[in-house]
């Protein structure tokens, strides 16, 4: 596994704690359709899924390039679409859902940013929250 692979598993390692620490329960992670089509955390909470984008960067908020989360493109969620009719329809599932992002600009296990960003077909103000993570142990 090479380092960007790393950092990325890492993200999503922090992006899946910080969600079941607010209420969601996890069903599946990194669920491949096909190269560009997975969908990296897929949660529910209040009976709405949610299919979570995770972008992870080591650059500080104020480099350029702008926050980890803008990062996720029209492409990115119509591939994410695709895999969602398809992991709805192998799992014979019809409720609701949304697409969560969430951009973490990682430092350390120890020092690092979480954005969450809910519904993002919704102004970038409806957001969950925004922690400043301390994670211990591992």
């Amino acid at each position: 596994m090479n380092e960007n692979q790393l950092l990325g598993q890492t993200g999503e390692e922090l992006a899946a704690d910080y969600l079941m620490k607010n209420g969601f329960r996890i069903l599946s992670r990194n669920w491949n359709l096909h190269r560009g089509c997975e969908l990296d955390i897929v949660a529910c909470k209040d009976g709405l899924l949610h299919f979570v984008e995770v972008k992870t960067r080591r650059k500080s908020w104020d480099t350029p390039g702008g926050h980890p989360e803008e990062a996720v493109g029209r492409s990115k969620l119509h591939n994410m679409g695709r895999a969602i009719v398809h992991y709805m329809a192998y799992y014979r599932l019809s409720q609701d859902y949304v697409i969560d992002v969430i951009g973490i600009v990682y430092r350390s296990d120890s020092d690092y940013d979480l954005n969450f960003l809910g519904d993002v077909s919704l102004p970038r103000s409806s957001t969950y929250g925004t922690a400043r993570g301390r994670r211990s142990g591992r």
